[in-house]
């Protein structure tokens, strides 16, 4: 269903065995030497944040496990059958599995949308009765924050219960605002990545709760984690140990397509190494702290460029940020920040000087911004991860004029 109507010229599978004109006909039989765990199911493209995209092979075990896993957590109100709303691309893992597997396995409705346009959107959660929606940050950002969103909330209040999101961080501002325009409902997060067929961790039913909601859940069924050193050395962390989180279960992918080296490189001894940074509370709670390839280093301290963003989402002025590490040559990298103010907030010297007096009223000073730049927008994903690499990549551009800025050691510049 395209937004909840049925198109013209859709045929029915079981119309196309009924009334085929190939039925009768001799038909060629296929027959392969492999096991569902050796047979190609999808080929999908990574995300490309930190580098090139890579062809991910996943099997036709890889695609059956997951929606196993995810039906585990899966709650469905009594008497009533599974809806889902179909927002983010089907390109992307998230809606190849959430979209167009898991629904046959759950014998429910996906709702498709021809394009996202956030009012349809609303309407048709509505219309559809949608009770759980799968999401990525930029949208739940825009349900709290545009004004078109007030017109349809006393109808998404009393249709929806839980709210998903995964793909990329969401911060603790907008869980906030989203908790407080729907106080009822709950909130679940996804971890994962192309090479887990999606999920590695989710929120089971126990914890819908908000109070979670900046935690990436619990470890889905079959699923090994285990987390490791930075410094390379294989010994495993214990409990609330930062590292490297590396995975391993049904649903992790074959490896990548014509790519013997990052295939090597990435899946090793049956784990599945993330390069994502994080830890597991001692409540079995997984948190995810950065990515290995965008972690700063200060004088060999690690500095994680979300727990920044996260902090200056907190301030009142600012709309988004990202944070990316420039060379510095006695601390050999140094945090900087890339920040779009809200509607009617101007850059400033006195602005820059206040968000960087911020950051240093609460972290410690290895920690603290050594520039402040302002601009229009921050580049990101379909999906929306930031894509920092772009970030990276126009810093380093020779001769480029920056946005109105401001150096630890100097004056606000244009």
């Amino acid at each position: 269903m395209f937004a909840g109507r049925l198109v013209d010229l859709m045929i029915s599978f079981g119309h196309i065995l009924t009334r085929s004109q190939f039925v009768g006909q001799t038909t060629q039989r296929y027959e392969f030497n492999a096991n569902s765990t050796q047979l190609l199911g999808y080929l999908n493209f990574s995300s490309g944040t930190t580098g090139l995209p890579k062809a991910v092979m996943l099997s036709h075990y890889n695609i059956i496990a997951q929606c196993h896993q995810l039906r585990q957590l899966q709650v469905v109100s009594p008497g009533d059958r599974y809806r889902i709303l179909a927002v983010m691309p089907l390109f992307h893992i998230t809606g190849l599995v959430r979209f167009c597997t898991y629904p046959l396995l759950m014998n429910g409705e996906c709702f498709m949308m021809t394009k996202f346009d956030l009012e349809a959107m609303m309407q048709a959660v509505i219309k559809h009765k949608i009770e759980e929606l799968i999401l990525v940050p930029p949208i739940l950002i825009r349900l709290v924050k545009d004004p078109l969103a007030l017109k349809y909330l006393p109808g998404l209040q009393r249709i929806v219960k839980r709210w998903s999101s995964g793909s990329a961080p969401i911060s603790p501002e907008i869980i906030t605002l989203l908790q407080k325009n729907f106080p009822a409902t709950g909130f679940r997060q996804g971890y994962g990545a192309t090479e887990s067929t999606a999920c590695i961790s989710a929120h089971p039913p126990s914890h819908y709760d908000y109070k979670y909601a900046t935690t990436a859940g619990k470890l889905v069924a079959n699923t090994v984690l285990k987390v490791i050193p930075l410094d390379g050395s294989q010994r495993e962390l214990g409990a609330n140990e930062v590292g490297e989180l590396c995975a391993r279960g049904p649903q992790i992918a074959m490896g990548y397509l014509d790519n013997a080296k990052s295939t090597a490189e990435t899946f090793k001894d049956g784990f599945f190494h993330t390069g994502d940074v994080g830890y597991v509370d001692d409540d079995g709670l997984l948190h995810i702290e950065d990515r290995i390839k965008e972690m700063i280093k200060v004088k060999g301290q690690q500095v994680a460029p979300a727990e920044l963003e996260d902090l200056l989402l907190g301030n009142g002025n600012v709309e988004d940020v990202a944070v990316l590490g420039v060379p510095d040559e006695y601390s050999g990298e140094r945090p900087k920040a890339v920040v779009v103010l809200k509607s009617g907030v101007s850059p400033s010297e006195d602005l820059a000087r206040e968000l960087m007096a911020f950051v240093k009223a609460k972290k410690v000073r290895y920690k603290w911004l050594v520039e402040l730049e302002f601009q229009d927008g921050i580049p990101k994903s379909p999906t929306g991860k930031l894509l920092r690499r772009v970030l990276k990549t126009r810093e380093m551009e020779s001769g480029r004029v920056k946005g109105v800025h401001f150096t630890e050691a100097g004056r606000a510049k244009l």
